[in-house]
C-alpha cells in the first residue's frame, strides 16, 4: 500500500473513533441529564406525598 493511502487510512480510522467517543459520551450526558430531571421530579412529590400522609 502506498504510504500515502496508509496514512489516509489512519486518519480515516482516527476520525471515526474520535466520532465514536463523542457519540458515546453524549449519550451519557443525555442519560444523566434525564436522570436528574427524573430525581428533580421524584423528590419533591416523595416529599408532598409524606407531608399528605402525615396529615391523616
Amino acid at each position: 500500500m502506498n504510504e500515502r493511502a496508509q496514512w489516509l487510512c489512519e486518519l480515516a480510522g482516527a476520525a471515526a473513533a474520535l466520532a465514536g467517543v463523542v457519540v458515546v459520551g453524549a449519550a451519557l450526558w443525555g442519560a444523566l441529564g434525564a436522570g436528574l430531571a427524573l430525581m428533580a421530579v421524584a423528590v419533591p412529590l416523595v416529599v408532598v406525598g409524606n407531608l399528605r400522609r402525615g396529615d391523616s
